[in-house]
């Protein structure tokens, strides 16, 4: 990331309690790992044949009790909530719930671009992902043109502005997205950096690898040009960002030895097979399935951030598979192709 880009990047605010542990957060985090899903939950989840086992599952893994979309967004909700109250550097929390902020930026941006049939906040909020840093319904007025944005937030009138920005620049609607997750990205790899822990600041490079190894394959299935792939890379990860662009256009061979220098070899295959019915869902999952790896290497130390943040996103996989069965359920996909969807945990 260049340093000029540094500069002009405005932070999400961090409040550190500069109390507590993470030896007392370890602590409360190995009593409630218990009620993780694990190998054997996930079997029986994505063995469900009604609804209501989703339910029963859900009462036994102590998710809220209320209906089946409610008591997943309460979770999340109550999971970075415990996130907030027991981790003594609240930046790490900052980092994860960025991205909510910008689903919703990208969400309410694009609908204030309608002519007719423009919703109000009421209407979309519960299109909108829970918790998040900034207020929906205060963006949504910043947004709309009825709040002040001299009194907002800095780094959320920045992002409002660079989404309509990318939007009038180009009169694409994708632009919106581009510009934005770019930021996003850019944020969360900032307060890692900050932080400095090795761990997370790998998973975060391992996220924009892994998203831009998909936009690759996209791009290149669908013959989308060059100024479009990269226009639409993410800033750089294990995988420079000279790298990323020069991969456009490049031999099998290459792109495979810039995959095996960091580890991403599993996704060889996909040079052939992305195209193919059912391939583009699969790489999602195998790319999930890297994310959970390392996730589930932060299990593995007796104290610090690693152990916390891996219980959180573990919850996140788990809502994941959940709705991933829910979908299955409603669409009455057998075994075979719901296990083709499963994110494994441990």
């Amino acid at each position: 990331m260049s340093e000029s880009a540094m500069d002009k990047l405005h932070l999400p605010p961090v409040r550190d309690k500069k109390i507590g542990s993470w030896r007392f957060a370890a602590g409360r985090i190995r009593s409630l790992e218990v009620n993780l899903f694990r190998k054997s939950g996930l079997d029986r989840l994505f063995h469900a044949e009604e609804l209501q086992d989703l339910r029963l599952l859900l009462q036994e893994h102590r998710y809220p009790q209320d209906d089946f979309a409610e008591a997943l967004k309460k979770e999340r909700i109550a999971v970075y909530d415990l996130l907030q109250e027991i981790a003594p550097q609240d930046a790490y929390r900052v980092a994860l719930l960025v991205f909510a902020d910008v689903h919703n930026l990208k969400f309410m941006l694009k609908e204030n671009l309608k002519d007719s049939s423009k919703r109000s906040f009421d209407e979309m909020s519960h299109l909108l992902m829970k918790p998040s840093l900034a207020d929906p319904a205060q963006v949504y007025e910043l947004i709309s043109g009825v709040g002040d944005k001299s009194a907002a937030q800095p780094w959320i009138t920045e992002l409002i502005d660079l989404g309509e920005k990318a939007y009038y620049d180009t009169y694409e609607v994708a632009a919106i997205d581009r510009a934005l997750d770019k930021k996003a990205h850019m944020i969360a790899a900032e307060l890692a950096d900050d932080l400095g822990n090795d761990w997370f600041i790998r998973y975060f490079a391992l996220q924009r690898d892994l998203i831009n190894l998909e936009t690759f394959f996209r791009v290149r299935h669908r013959a989308l040009s060059e100024t479009t792939y990269k226009e639409s890379l993410l800033p750089e990860g294990l995988i420079s960002e000279q790298e990323w662009q020069e991969l456009y256009g490049a031999e099998d061979e290459r792109i495979s030895e810039v995959l095996n220098k960091v580890g991403y070899g599993v996704f060889e295959p996909y040079l052939e097979t992305y195209g193919a019915s059912g391939e583009a869902a699969r790489f999602v999952r195998d790319r999930d399935q890297v994310l959970i790896d390392h996730i589930e290497s932060g299990r593995h130390f007796l104290s610090g951030p690693e152990l916390t943040l891996s219980y959180v996103l573990a919850r996140e996989f788990e809502i994941k598979n959940l709705r991933i069965v829910d979908a299955a359920i409603r669409n009455r996909l057998h075994l075979e192709q719901r296990n083709a969807l499963r994110r494994d945990l441990w």
